[in-house]
Order: C-alpha cells, then structure tokens, then sequence
C-alpha cells in the first residue's frame, strides 16, 4: 500500500486563501497586503506541484476554477511584468545594500512561481477554456520572453553559473534577475504549446493571436535554430542546460533531446500540423523562410527520440514546392490585452514616482518587517517540508555539485563541502544572519 501524500495545505485552508485572491495595481506591489497574498499563492503553487507530481487529484486546480480566478493570476503577472520593466530598472539605479535587496528579489521569485503555477493548470483543456481572454495577456507576456531569449543578447551560461566571486548586492540582484527572468522564459515555451494544443477550447481571437500576431511557430522555429540553452565555450567545451542548471557535456552528448528541446519539437508540429492550428497559421516571406530552416536540425538522434516528427520533416520538404504568399492577409480587428492596456494606462507618467515610492518602502522597510517578510518566506520554503515533497537533490550554492551540507545558520543554503562553504561565506552572511535570526525571534 502506498504512502498518502503529504500536503503543504489543507483543503479548506486552501479554498480560503483562493477565495480570498485579489488583483492588485503596479503601485501595490511589495505592500503588506500584497506580499501575504504572495505567500499564500507560492504555497498553492507548492500544492499544485505536488498534486500534479503524484499524479492525486488536483484540488487546487478545481478550487481556482470553481471560483474563476485563473484570469487574477495572470493580471497578478502582468502587473509583476510591468514592474518589472518600468520600475526595477530605475531602482536599480539607485544604492541599496545586501540586506535591503531581499524584498526586490522575493518579488521576482514570484514570478517564477506564477508562471510555474499557470504552467501547472494549462497543461489541461480545462483550464485553458477558464482562463478566457486573458489568454491574450499571457501570449503577449511569453511572446515579450521567447522575443528576449531568440534575440541572443545574453550569455546565458554566465548568468545562471553561480560564482564564488564576492559581488556588490547590486550586482548580485541584477545577476539573480537575469537568472529568473531566463527560467520563466524558458517554462514560458511550456505553456504556449499548451494553449496551442488546446486552440480547440479557446476562441478564434486567441488562436489568431498565437499563430500570426505574434507568429509563435517562427519564434520556436528561432529557438530550435539558435537555441539558448546550447552553448560551446571558447576552448571547445559543450554546455547544456538542463533540469534548471548547465552541464558539461560531450559533442555527442549535445545531440541528445532533452525534455526542453522536445517541447519544442512537440511544439512546432502542433502549430503546423494539428487540425485546429494549420488552417489558421498565416505564411509569408519571413516566417516561411524561418521554418524551412528546420529541415536541417532533423537527424536520426531526434527522430528516434520523437518519431512523430518524420511527419513534420515530410511537410516541411513539402512545403519548399510552395511559394509564400505575398499578398497581404485580410484585415482582422482583434481584442486588446485587457490587463496590459488598463494597467499601463494607470501607471502611464507615474513610472518614475512609483519607483521613488518603492525604493522607500520596500528598499528601506523597517527592520521589523524585514524580518517578518524573511521569515514568511524561510517558513513557506521550509527545507524540512520540501525535501519531502521533492525527489531533485540539493545543490551546492557555490558550485552546483549535490550538496550533503546544509549551513547550520539559515538551515537553507547547501553546499558540498567545507571548502565551498567558506568561498561562498562573504556573499552568503548578509542573507544567512538575516533568516537565522528571524528563525530565532519567530521559535
């Protein structure tokens, strides 16, 4: 008989926490309001996780369906985007210490944990249809991130190597941003190939604006051609990321398919073949000329992975015998992002005053809330409770090599040995004496 799985919330206690979620505008973000329904929405994110992960019924989903607030969570996101975009950048202008940046990168993981939790729900047809025409919303946030990882502005390797050189708390902060926002990017591919294949359960307007408004089978197109979690250093070493870290790894390693590669894959065939897509995906000069590019990453390694794909390699030969179109397609009017127009109207010339407001009070909170913010989220991310939800082993801070050492201060750092410990201490202390003595005051 197998063992229950165990739950970072009850039933009750998440349908209350469901049916208590709000929207909130850009100039409320990092308020206390705002920050306690952040920790309610990262531990229904946990729940959802592992709901999914065990394969159990998947109350959480049920719950945010029954009360209709699939379309909250992804105006909670957009307004994190727009944050994220007009004001961070201001605040990171100005000087703030190790300490202080704590609150700046709390909001920024929770972004990942939206965008986890919405990769979670979409995976079903259900909830695909429940979501509405925020979708719209949520294509035009994930076009803004596959945009930025196709543009290639980044090394990406560099960002998300972890580093024992001793780093101000500014470049520390950006360096974590970058990190995050290139994780999302990546969980947005995910969810685009779910509202693709589900087209059939949102409206036309949706479809439209997956297949040629923002023309997603030429960004995946961009992304198998040009791909950002493949990279050869100068030397000749092959990098690869994978399951949120890169590896080192052979030539013939770098061929394999990883999971990531294949949603991809899994992706452009349903753009470009499935009954609901393929009628309604417009070609032209651009996007024609991007696809055909594909038919030179096909080789026995990913067509034995994924066979369905000899169909797609067959089309795209088919397709160089056709000629794009060069007429212009008919005029279609389209429904706005709801959530982007609203908020960016209210927010529109009060950037600069709203990142003055937040360097105020979210970079120079009193100590109190300070603290208490360190230990709302030492308690949510309890490693105790997570390593029994979780089968991915720990990592070392400084290397990224498995971890047998947790530090005896924060109890949430880990590290494969004393050496590694040390090297990490200096840009470690600020964070570890913070979350111990939250500990401390909060037992």
């Amino acid at each position: 008989m197998s063992e229950p799985v165990q739950s970072v919330l009850y039933h009750n206690e998440a349908e209350a926490y469901i049916e208590a979620l709000r929207t909130f505008s850009v100039r409320d973000i990092g308020s206390e309001k705002w920050d306690a329904q952040r920790e309610h929405v990262e531990k229904l994110n946990i729940q959802a996780v592992v709901d999914a992960t065990n394969n159990v019924e998947e109350n959480i989903k049920e719950l945010l369906m029954t009360h209709e607030k699939l379309p909250l969570l992804i105006h909670e996101l957009v307004a994190l985007d727009l944050w994220k975009r007009n004001v961070l950048p201001k605040i990171f202008d100005t000087d703030f210490n190790a300490e202080t940046s704590f609150p700046a990168y709390v909001i920024m993981f929770y972004e990942a944990q939206l965008v986890g939790l919405l990769e979670v729900l979409l995976y079903h047809s259900e909830c695909n249809e429940a979501a509405g025409d925020s979708l719209h919303d949520l294509l035009q946030y994930c076009q803004g991130k596959l945009v930025w990882l196709v543009s290639g502005d980044e090394d990406w390797h560099k960002i998300s190597v972890e580093t024992t050189k001793v780093e101000s708390a500014r470049e520390e902060l950006i360096k974590r941003h970058k990190k995050i926002s290139y994780d999302v990017a990546l969980k947005c591919i995910a969810i685009v190939r779910y509202v693709a294949e589900h087209s059939k359960d949102v409206s036309l307007g949706v479809t439209t604006r997956l297949l040629n408004t923002y023309d997603f089978p030429a960004l995946f197109a961009g992304l198998i051609d040009n791909p950002p979690w493949r990279v050869r250093e100068d030397g000749g070493q092959w990098l690869k990321y994978d399951t949120q870290r890169w590896e080192k790894c052979s030539h013939d390693d770098v061929r394999q398919l990883s999971k990531l590669e294949g949603q991809v894959w899994i992706g452009m065939l349903t753009f470009l073949l499935s009954e609901h897509c393929q009628p309604n995906y417009q070609l032209n000069s651009a996007n024609h000329s991007a696809i055909l590019k594909l038919r030179s990453h096909f080789n026995p390694v990913i067509l034995d992975a994924l066979p369905a794909l000899v169909t797609l390699q067959r089309y795209l030969e088919e397709l160089t015998l056709i000629s794009a179109p060069t007429s212009r397609p008919p005029l279609i009017l389209e429904q706005v992002p709801e959530f982007y127009t609203a908020l960016e109207a209210k927010c529109a010339g009060k950037w600069a005053e709203i990142a003055a407001k937040h360097h105020k009070e979210i970079f120079c909170m009193s100590k109190d809330r300070l603290k208490k913010q360190a230990d709302k989220f030492a308690k949510t991310y309890d490693l105790d409770v997570m390593s029994d939800l979780i089968s991915e082993p720990p990592r070392c801070e400084a290397c990224g090599e498995l971890a047998a050492k947790r530090c005896s201060g924060c109890q949430t750092s880990w590290y494969c040995g004393r050496e590694c410990q040390v090297g990490h201490w200096k840009k470690h202390k600020d964070t570890c004496k913070l979350i111990a003595k939250t500990m401390r005051n909060g037992s």
